[in-house]
């Protein structure tokens, strides 16, 4: 799943997450050549749904770095995160048309709460 800027007009969905939200963790080059365009992190996320904890996930995070293609042309988010486990806990149908919102509760530590 791709972030992308929600509510927030005022934010470039293509730097805002890699650089702003995400930026103190360690982005690594992919050490595919093929894909030494993508940046990839990992971080802890405590995952909250309806007001249930599910507890916490160490989830991987890919960032896209290239200015040329077409994604970023259309100024549209380049970074996304991979659900691994918790995947069982966000992509329930019930929870579609819900909001979901992200916290940085400290450092490599983030909150998704689903309400």
């Amino acid at each position: 799943m791709f972030f992308k800027k929600g509510l927030f007009s005022n934010i470039d969905q293509r730097h805002y997450f890699r650089n702003d939200l995400f930026g103190d963790l360690t982005w690594v080059i992919d050490v595919n050549p093929n894909k030494k365009h993508l940046e990839r992190a990992e971080a802890i996320f405590e995952i909250i749904v309806n007001g249930v904890c599910y507890g916490d996930f160490k989830l991987k995070l890919t960032h896209d770095s290239r200015i040329d293609s077409k994604t970023y042309k259309q100024n549209n988010s380049v970074t996304q995160i991979h659900w691994g486990e918790a995947k069982n806990y966000i992509s329930r149908e019930e929870l579609l048309r819900k909001t979901m919102i992200l916290y940085h509760i400290g450092p490599n530590r983030y909150q998704i709460s689903i309400e």
